[in-house]
């Protein structure tokens, strides 16, 4: 998976060469679903399909109003940074309220 922001910059050469890059500081959160492998036991496979892919897509939405970036989808886990690839100012603030919003979902 590649974000549709990162590969909108690789194409508009926004994006750093490798050997350009430099460190930073990135704020970043990984969030679940609790019990999330009891229910694999208990739903059918068409139902957790779809559950699955609800909740990734209002995770992601969240992310990407906040100016995240998803990084990956590990099961059901998604891993989202703030401040990279594009700086994003107060990154810490944006990346906190996304938390709690993604809880509030």
């Amino acid at each position: 998976y590649v974000p549709r922001e990162v590969v909108r910059l690789v194409l508009c050469g926004e994006l750093p060469s490798c050997s350009a890059m430099a460190r930073r500081v990135v704020s970043v959160t990984f969030v679940d679903l609790e019990g999330f492998s009891t229910l694999c036991g208990r739903l059918s496979s068409e139902h957790l399909v779809h559950l699955t892919h609800s909740y990734l897509q209002a995770m992601c939405e969240v992310i990407d109003n906040s100016g995240g970036t998803l990084d990956k989808f590990i099961g059901d886990c998604i891993m989202a940074l703030w401040n990279a690839p594009r700086p994003l100012e107060n990154h810490e603030g944006a990346a906190a309220g996304a938390v709690l919003d993604l809880q509030a979902r």
